[in-house]
């Protein structure tokens, strides 16, 4: 997923797309380093993170970035 957001930012400078891929790809690492047993960490600690996040992420486009139909 934060490939997919990477792309999509660099091609449509989406809003959302610069802080969930950030987002994803932090979460990506966690769940790769604790399945090689390098960390210890729960999925139920990671998730809610990643949620509030990409909610966070959304909350901020939807209130702040520029809209191409509100632009003559």
């Amino acid at each position: 997923m934060a490939i997919g957001c990477f792309a999509n930012w660099l091609r449509n400078r989406t809003f959302h797309c610069a802080g969930t891929g950030p987002i994803f790809l932090i979460a990506g690492a966690l769940f790769l380093f604790s399945d090689a047993g390098i960390i210890h960490i729960k999925a139920v600690w990671v998730w809610p993170v990643v949620l509030i996040g990409v909610g966070i992420a959304f909350l901020l486009e939807w209130r702040y970035a520029k809209r191409s139909a509100s632009c003559p």
